[in-house]
């Protein structure tokens, strides 16, 4: 009888509650997402939508990260209309969202330029810390620089944010020289109300907060009593042979277009009586450099959050540590160059003087970091892009050594053998450039004795390896193909092109987002949308998910996206409550278009 009495509840949850919510009563989670319709995968799973298109807003049109954090599965998603979006599964099967501080929904303070082209989450001391992006790729800016923010399940705290304290603030009384093409490159703001040292302010950062500039941003160059000489950093590569910066500071609106990938944004006016403050340190939006627009990947090692950034076009991609989530270092680079360039690009750069100190960097994003024991011991890498440049473009690798980031795939392992393994492009030749051969380290995963790198390229997304034992993997013959390349698997993994894009036409998968669960590694694929060069919706297809029990054999999840042809790209997987989530996203980070909401889906069996 006491055995009955413990299971009458459970026999009659189901018909007050759907199964899933009564399933996740017997696992000790309620929080559980409903399921709102089932598909059958092509390698015999069954996976489950559980969440409305864009949590019922269709401009979130992707969902990058995805983390459980007390027992809630939290959503991140890119909105470029309104800013991003925080979501979380509740008690009734269903999504909440949660609200930021003054109860903003959107940009975590209303800002919309904190759109996430990409972002990520993790927990780290018992706070879930949300990493949050600004902008798009280009060399124009268009952004308020990354920013960090932690959450203990009520209340939000900044991080890495203009929201910390800010070591100065005010209002502006007067504006003059901030004039488009007035024979001087910097112009002067006043505050009469103050009563400065002189060059107290040389290097900070000036952040106009209100009127219809607000988030603009203004590098310091001097200051006296009351008087700041700002610079205008919009561009990138726009210093003279000289080293001086060559871009006018204006404070009238103006609107910028970015060529490729094609977008356009305008930059509000600055007036006398709008406020403002001035940050100078590393707690500021972008650690300090506003060109930091995104986070790119968050992960632990040796009990310390690491936290990369990209579409750094101007300086270069850091990766920054944390013991405690309060102070932050910068990893340096084992390569000799003078401070703060050793900080950024993995000490790596071009010889260009349009850039800071001559220095064009190499590695603009660092798109990746994941811990392997490849090598024998546990080592953290990383993945970098390559652009244009006197040393090659196309995909960088690094390890973190005692001493700091030490190139393993890159010109200066094998200048002599542009086909060497461990040459830019894990070989691609001398001549790959973007977006072609093995253009970027997408994603990273450790898996099956393996460091694994899903590659992006237009040339059809590939996956390498280097496998365990080899006793140094900055060697040449240390990498070796499992799709694309010399695999048995064609480039893309299906080989498909997309019949809109103008010759030579670019395969329809680009790059993979790879991620272990249960003895298997998954794969989301990324496929090509860019609607300004023809790549419409008319020829998707909907995007793929592949599986590997060792990471070279690989099978079909599905090929269709679920039956939703505008998924154009599977990511933010995770385990939540020990089962595997998926995001299907709508928008791609190569334009600011989306296609609707995104759909989030659970691997159920």
């Amino acid at each position: 009888m006491k055995t009955f009495k413990n299971k009458r509840p459970l026999l009659i949850v189901p018909l007050c509650i759907t199964l899933t919510a009564a399933i996740a009563l017997l696992s000790g989670c309620t929080n559980i997402p409903n399921t709102i319709e089932t598909f059958s995968g092509e390698d015999g799973s069954t996976w489950e939508q559980v969440s409305e298109p864009g949590f019922g807003n269709t401009n979130n049109m992707s969902v990058v990260a995805m983390a459980e954090y007390e027992d809630r599965l939290y959503a991140l998603t890119r909105n470029q209309a309104q800013g991003c979006e925080v979501w979380r599964t509740n008690s009734s099967g269903g999504w909440e969202q949660v609200l930021f501080p003054g109860g903003a929904t959107n940009g975590i303070y209303g800002n919309p330029r904190i759109n996430n082209v990409w972002a990520r989450m993790i927990v780290f001391k018992d706070r879930l810390y949300v990493g949050f992006s600004s902008g798009l790729q280009g060399n124009y800016l268009g952004s308020s620089g990354c920013e960090i923010w932690r959450y203990d399940g009520q209340s939000w705290e900044p991080v890495i944010s203009d929201k910390s304290t800010p070591a100065a603030s005010g209002a502006i009384t007067a504006i003059s020289g901030c004039v488009d093409n007035d024979g001087d490159t910097t112009a002067l703001i006043t505050d009469s109300a103050q009563s400065w040292t002189d060059n107290e302010w040389a290097g900070a950062v000036l952040t106009i907060t209100t009127g219809g500039g607000a988030f603009r941003k203004f590098r310091i160059i001097s200051n006296t009593a009351n008087v700041l000489t700002i610079q205008q950093n919009e561009t990138a590569g726009t210093y003279d042979s000289a080293g001086e910066e060559t871009e006018f500071t204006v404070c009238a609106g103006k609107t910028y277009n970015n060529p490729f990938p094609a977008y356009s944004y305008s930059l509000g006016l600055v007036q006398t009586n709008d406020s403002y403050q001035i940050g100078t340190d590393y707690h500021q939006n972008g650690f300090g450099d506003f060109w930091n627009k995104t986070i790119t990947a968050m992960r632990l090692f040796n009990n310390r959050l690491y936290v990369s950034t990209g579409l750094n076009y101007e300086y270069g991609a850091q990766v920054w540590y944390t013991e405690d989530g309060n102070t932050w270092t910068e990893s340096p680079s084992v390569i000799s160059i003078p401070a703060p360039f050793n900080v950024h690009s993995f000490g790596n750069f071009h010889s260009n003087s349009a850039y800071p100190g001559g220095y064009k960097p190499v590695s603009s994003s660092i798109t990746d970091l994941v811990v392997s024991p490849v090598s024998g011991t546990p080592v953290l890498y990383a993945g970098g892009t390559g652009t244009g440049g006197n040393l090659g473009g196309c995909s960088r690798m690094a390890r973190l050594t005692a001493k700091g980031w030490e190139l393993i795939v890159d010109v200066s392992l094998n200048p002599e053998n542009d086909t060497a393994t461990n040459y830019n492009g894990f070989g691609s030749g001398s001549d790959c450039s973007t977006n072609q051969k093995n253009f970027m380290p997408w994603s990273l995963a450790d898996f099956s004795d393996k460091l694994l790198v899903g590659v992006s390229s237009g040339d059809g997304a590939r996956v390498l390896y280097a496998p365990s034992g080899l006793a140094d993997i900055k060697n040449d013959g240390s990498w070796f193909y499992s799709v694309g390349g010399t695999s048995s698997y064609p480039n893309g993994f299906d080989g498909a092109k997309n019949a809109g894009y103008p010759p030579p036409q670019n395969y329809q998968n680009l790059a993979t987002n790879l991620f272990p669960f249960d003895n298997m590694l998954y794969g989301g694929l990324i496929t090509l949308f860019v609607p300004e060069l023809g790549a419409t919706e008319q020829y998707l297809t909907g995007s793929q998910i592949w599986k590997s029990p060792d990471g070279l054999t690989w099978e079909q999840v599905t090929g269709n996206g679920f039956g939703d042809k505008d998924i154009v790209n599977f990511e933010a997987f995770t385990v939540f409550n020990k089962k595997l989530y998926v995001a299907g996203s709508k928008g791609a980070s190569s334009t600011p278009t989306g296609l609707g909401g995104a759909k989030v889906f659970r691997l159920a069996d």
